[in-house]
């Protein structure tokens, strides 16, 4: 064969130079474009507010969904955030920002009203256990008259019944604080084991500082949850709250027992006998009354506007309703949550058959467990198929090592060289 001109190999040995160079400019790029893509991920800026950092898509609705219906409620309803659930099929009949959290207020308190019933149930209190309440929770909420409480007096034995119903119907901060603290021993591990049932339940974006929804703001800092300050307050999505009502409804009816009755003798033949009034207006008979509703819990703070979770039967369906973020109009008219859940559940009458489309999104979440198990199944799956990758690469690597696409690609380079 020839030897080529030098001419000729001088071209070619230029040419292998620059392919060398493209190559070894191209493989550190790509990894430092990594690199910077993995640092970029793992620092997100934590000064911003949770609704700042996460952009929360609106609920698909299906198309087929009532184009009325949904203008009546954007001409009506005020809340900032609503949900109708259909408690059966769990299908989420009307909705707005549903999936957003925001402050909750003394909803907070049907998650302590649940963990109490939940211990009664396990034995380790009854409904006529007295619990004596300290003066170092009645001076800070049974005194503050900005805070609504079951005017409870330190030094004085309450059942837990008294209790219950304080925290119910009056929405007593004072009342959940005694029990809870019982049951866990402070305010932190009180609401630190609201946190774990909900964990439990599947719910991962919420935040609870508080026992019974009290700002930070009102409380002692010795209270406060490791690492909040006096601007945070509990907060959750309205369908979120509204399965947390499913959730104790079904597993504990009899708190509806609590929630339909329209009043309550506390400390019954003692001195400190008082008469509790339920101020849910959607009970038969009050000013939003309709037959059939049974509770559930209201709340209100500056932040978190007027809010009321209500359950019950409609049209001979249960259903769970929530009104979140209800504020003063500029128009001076005052409304309510309740005038709110009024107006969602009168629409909904005009379309009885609504809960049977099958295309509605519906409002329930895997439990912890179930993610867990989710989990493990995805990771002996990944690691089934990482063995089988690995053995069919070595079995790849022995039949031909030199059988890839850049030894392929020098290869014919150099035969052409050649």
């Amino acid at each position: 064969m020839a030897k080529p001109t030098g001419l000729k190999l001088k071209w070619k040995n230029q040419l292998c130079l620059i392919l060398v160079l493209c190559l070894s400019l191209t493989y550190p790029l790509t990894a430092m474009a990594q690199v910077d893509e993995e640092n970029l991920s793992k620092s997100p800026n934590l000064s911003l507010d949770v609704n700042e950092m996460v952009e929360y898509e609106p609920l698909p609705m299906p198309e087929d969904y009532p184009n009325d219906l949904s203008k009546f409620f954007d001409e009506n309803v005020d809340a900032r955030s609503f949900v109708v659930v259909d408690g059966e099929t769990n299908r989420i009949l009307a909705e707005r920002q549903s999936n957003v959290p925001y402050p909750i207020a003394s909803m907070s308190k049907i998650m302590s009203a649940y963990l109490v019933l939940k211990a009664i149930d396990e034995g380790k209190i009854d409904w006529d256990t007295e619990i004596e309440a300290p003066a170092e929770i009645t001076d800070v909420l049974s005194d503050n008259l900005e805070l609504s409480s079951a005017f409870l007096v330190a030094g004085e034995k309450y059942t837990v019944k008294d209790l219950l119903y304080g925290v119910m119907m009056v929405s007593g901060n004072d009342a959940t604080s005694v029990l809870m603290w019982h049951l866990y021993g402070s305010e932190q591990e009180g609401t630190q084991a609201i946190i774990d049932q909900l964990h439990q339940w599947g719910f991962m974006d919420f935040k609870f500082y508080t026992t019974s929804g009290v700002p930070n703001l009102y409380l002692p800092e010795d209270w406060w949850m490791p690492g909040s300050n006096k601007t945070n307050e509990n907060t959750m999505s309205a369908q979120d709250i509204a399965l947390v009502a499913q959730n104790i409804i079904t597993e504990y009816p009899e708190i509806l027992e609590i929630t339909s009755e329209m009043e309550y003798i506390f400390k019954k033949g003692t001195d400190q006998e008082m008469t509790f009034t339920n101020s849910n207006q959607l009970l038969p008979g009050q000013a939003h009354g309709r037959d059939g509703i049974n509770g559930l819990k209201s709340g209100s703070t500056d932040a978190a506007g007027k809010n009321f979770v209500a359950t019950g039967e409609e049209n001979g369906r249960e259903i769970i309703a929530v009104a979140m973020g209800v504020f003063p109009r500029e128009d001076g008219v005052e409304t309510t949550s309740y005038w709110d859940i009024e107006i969602l559940l009168d629409g909904l009458l005009e379309y009885p058959d609504l809960y049977k489309n099958e295309v509605l999104p519906t409002n329930t979440k895997p439990t912890q467990e179930q993610r867990q198990a989710e989990m493990l199944s995805e990771e002996a799956s990944e690691s089934g198929d990482e063995t089988q990758d690995e053995s069919q690469d070595e079995t790849n690597k022995n039949t031909n090592q030199r059988n890839n696409p850049i030894t392929n690609f020098f290869g014919r380079i150099f035969k052409w060289f050649n």
